[in-house]
């Protein structure tokens, strides 16, 4: 199946939005507009009904609101717990260096140039993965993981999991494969990023704790200090694994192993 990111178009002129929806219909129909609004409260609308909005291409000058309605927009977005990606799309280059402390993956002037948005669009293919939806308790994962044996070979297998069962999930160095590991085994090589598997467990309990691992709160025992200027460890139920935690994932950390 091919992937698909859900986005939306916020602009106030209806032939930019045309312009632009017709340029993904064209040429990237995998970038799927699941909606348009030509001001800030449609859009909030839109965002507040449906989330799983991938991302959001985005006016700066809303005519009817204010030359910079867009920014104020963006860092509203910026402080949702599942912060869509943004791409400004604006016939004002002054406001850029303002927009980049948004972090927008995107930063197109109109009239558009075709080849920089498909550059833009490659990069989105790249580097944020679409959402899928919400794993429920009852569900049962299906996992396509690979084994490499002592002579080199590889042996591939598929598992069906339930979330429960998944302690952390782990991104490997070096390529984008995760490994994720149950009580008794580790389900290694497993394609997909580990901001796809944080968006699919999010809801299931699961907490990020350093740029590498999500683990289960459920399973988590304890953390504990490890040597000095090496941070703290999370230490599992019934496995010897421990993680470490980075540093500014600490304190909600603990918040959220105190609430669960």
């Amino acid at each position: 199946m091919v992937d698909k990111w859900r986005v939306i178009l916020v602009d106030d002129e209806p032939l930019a939005r045309l312009g632009l929806r017709n340029c993904l219909a064209l040429r990237h129909p995998d970038f799927e507009i699941v909606g348009e609004a030509e001001s800030m409260m449609q859009a909030w609308d839109i965002i507040r009904q449906d989330d799983r909005i991938d991302g959001v291409f985005l006016d700066i000058h809303i005519e009817t609101e204010s030359e910079r309605a867009g920014l104020d927009f963006g860092f509203a977005l910026n402080n949702l717990p599942k912060s869509p990606w943004v791409v400004f799309v604006t016939g004002l280059a002054e406001h850029a260096l303002e927009a980049f402390d948004i972090n927008p993956v995107g930063y197109l002037l109109k009239p558009l140039e075709q080849a920089k948005v498909d550059a833009r669009l490659d990069w989105i293919r790249k580097n944020r993965p679409p959402s899928k939806p919400a794993i429920t308790k009852n569900s049962l994962i299906e996992i396509k993981h690979k084994t490499v044996l002592a002579n080199g070979e590889i042996v591939r297998g598929t598992a069906f999991v339930e979330p429960l069962d998944i302690l952390y999930v782990h991104k490997n160095k070096g390529d984008n494969t995760v490994k994720v590991r149950l009580q008794a085994e580790i389900l290694d090589g497993v394609s997909d990023t580990l901001m796809a598997w944080e968006n699919r467990l999010s809801a299931q309990g699961f907490f990020k704790i350093s740029k590498s691992d999500i683990v289960n709160l459920t399973h988590v025992l304890s953390t504990k200090s490890s040597q000095v200027g090496e941070g703290y460890k999370v230490r599992f139920k019934n496995i010897t694994d421990e993680l470490s935690v980075g540093l500014d994932y600490v304190d909600k950390l603990h918040s959220a192993l105190q609430n669960r």
